[in-house]
């Protein structure tokens, strides 16, 4: 076959994503934080910008006022004074001329905000870190106890074996080595180890999260963990193992009790040791029937242990009494405090759809505190080319103001979009505004974009992270999405609906004998003509964080 070269002519249409325009489709996801950020970061970056003086004057508390402003949106825009060429706008675009990088805050900024202030509390590892400062361990048992320390997941098991710990600091292992025989150690450790302790580990239930097919470039922690290799290969000495092992036990009985455990069963025998009770019925149950201990199932416990049921029932008693989490009470999350984007408001009277108002609702945009920006005047006189010193300056200030204006016009068509998306929200999920959860209908993301006329990609953009204070409750603007189960002959309920019937059935229960998946779901079609599937119960059941009935289940 010959190659020949040749020049052909085609015609051809596709779509280019312009700086500006990724940009304007970046806003729309932002949340409100990241929004202010991003403001903040564009009044630093470009010298035209600058707050505008009016923006106390238009608060969120007086809806009249935000209905006229959302409504009439072109009367807020700033428009450039010189209106450019058509080529030289594309010139500007194809260069990335007016785009604002996104970038927040640094921990040296000015403000802060009052969450900052508050005082933190001491974590698990500032806690035994203390403790052991108030021991008489060695230097080198210290050293040994940091590492261990170190390695605590919130919950206070130890996740990485002693093995990998001594492989990891082939110096440590060579200083543990070299103090054996010696009165470097106050800790006695163990005279007899089995060699399996130095390999385990604490292995989390939680399934592990799905493999990236696709060729990204590794995060930050990802690079951190592969750079965390051994030093040098070393041949791990028993002795020094011991001697971790010997640590790591004393580390076990600080408070809380129990914490450096690698598994729920040394948990709870460290902590029937600490009350004296290594040779009593509940140490043997944790021991050999934990289980059976899981399934409660305490007729079989007390045959095989040939103990007397009452004296199990004892012993269970004891055992649920016991942390399995060591390290619990020293988990607090900061409360996270959600500022609305967009408030819907009931009235006493009747309205139009034009003023925002949907039936005895209506829909107003939340710019309490949000930066209004506008275009400074010296700069706009200067850019006309009265003062300008050089072509270049002008040419700067120009292509500053035409990114200024083009970051005001994507906010405003943000929060355009955000107020028509929350109305036509309202006007699908009226009754649920009304009466409440039981009258959420089904909705997809197809229905308001349809309404309002824009893709559902910018609809399922514009409902991220974005929330809506209402006469029942605080949401997201994604929570109205919901899928629908069919009842046939037209009927379709929302599983939103459904999920909170099988909340409120499972919380009025008896205890002592919970329902099955299969009891709920003939107690929706008895009680109130729902007919559900019984794995569809399971499924709704698992996402609400629900334990299956025979976990349920409490004895006493």
């Amino acid at each position: 076959m010959a190659l020949n070269l040749k020049l052909q002519m085609r015609m051809s249409q596709q779509l280019i994503m312009t700086p500006q325009l990724q940009q304007a489709i970046k806003l729309l996801q932002l949340s409100r934080n990241e929004l202010e950020e991003l403001i903040d970061q564009a009044l630093i970056e470009n010298p035209v910008l600058e707050e505008s003086d009016d923006n106390n004057e238009e608060s969120s508390d007086e809806p009249e006022e935000i209905k006229a402003r959302v409504d009439s949106p072109e009367e807020n825009l700033v428009e450039p004074q010189s209106t450019p060429t058509e080529l030289e706008f594309q010139q500007y675009l194809e260069a990335g001329g007016g785009v604002i990088r996104e970038r927040y805050r640094g921990d040296d900024g000015d403000e802060y905000s009052l969450e900052a202030t508050l005082a933190g509390t001491d974590s698990l590892q500032d806690h035994l870190r203390w403790q052991l400062e108030m021991t008489s361990l060695s230097p080198l048992e210290m050293a040994i106890g940091e590492y261990l320390i170190g390695n605590l997941d919130d919950d206070g098991y130890l996740t990485i074996s002693i093995q990998e710990l001594l492989e990891l600091d082939p110096d440590l292992h060579d200083r543990i080595v070299h103090a054996l025989g010696t009165d470097a150690f106050t800790v006695t450790p163990p005279e007899e180890l089995d060699p399996d302790l130095l390999t385990v580990k604490f292995q989390s239930a939680k399934p592990p999260p799905p493999s990236k097919k696709s060729k990204e470039p590794p995060t930050f922690e990802e690079e951190q963990v592969q750079r965390v290799k051994p030093k040098r290969r070393i041949k791990l000495n028993p002795a020094a193992g011991a001697v971790v092992e010997g640590v790591l036990r004393f580390l076990q009985t600080l408070d809380p009790t129990g914490a450096g455990s690698r598994s729920l069963k040394e948990c709870l025998e460290v902590q029937l040791k600490a009350s004296d009770m290594e040779d009593g019925l509940a140490f043997r149950i944790v021991n050999q029937e934990l289980k059976l201990l899981e399934s409660k199932d305490l007729r079989k416990i007390a045959r095989r242990q040939k103990a007397d049921l009452e004296d199990v029932i004892e012993a269970y008693k004891l055992i649920m009494s016991l942390e399995p989490k060591p390290g619990r009470s020293f988990v607090s999350e900061r409360p996270q405090h959600i500022i609305p984007d967009v408030y819907i408001y009931k009235f006493s009277s009747e309205g139009s759809d034009s003023d925002g108002q949907v039936g005895q609702f209506r829909v107003s945009l939340n710019d309490s505190g949000m930066p209004r920006l506008k275009i400074n005047d010296y700069y706009r006189e200067l850019a006309k080319g009265k003062d300008a010193d050089s072509s270049l300056t002008k040419e700067y200030i120009q292509e500053k103001i035409k990114a200024g204006n083009w970051l005001m016009k994507s906010i405003e068509q943000r929060q355009r979009t955000i107020f028509r998306v929350t109305k036509s929200i309202l006007k699908h999920q009226y009754e649920f505004f009304e009466k409440g959860i039981n009258f959420l209908k089904p909705l997809v993301l197809k229905d308001v974009a349809e309404d309002i006329e824009v893709h559902e990609s910018t609809v399922s953009r514009i409902t991220t992270n974005k929330y809506v204070h209402t006469p029942q409750g605080i949401f997201e603007l994604k929570y109205f999405f919901t899928s629908g189960i069919d009842q046939g002959h037209g009927e379709v309920i929302s599983s939103k609906k459904i999920k909170d019937l099988i909340e409120k059935i499972i919380g009025k229960e008896n205890v002592r004998v919970p329902l099955t998946d299969i009891q709920i779901a003939e107690h929706l079609y008895q009680q109130m003509q729902i007919k559900v599937a019984r794995r569809t119960v399971a499924k709704y059941r698992e996402a609400l964080n629900l334990l299956p009935s025979n976990k349920r289940k409490q004895l006493f």
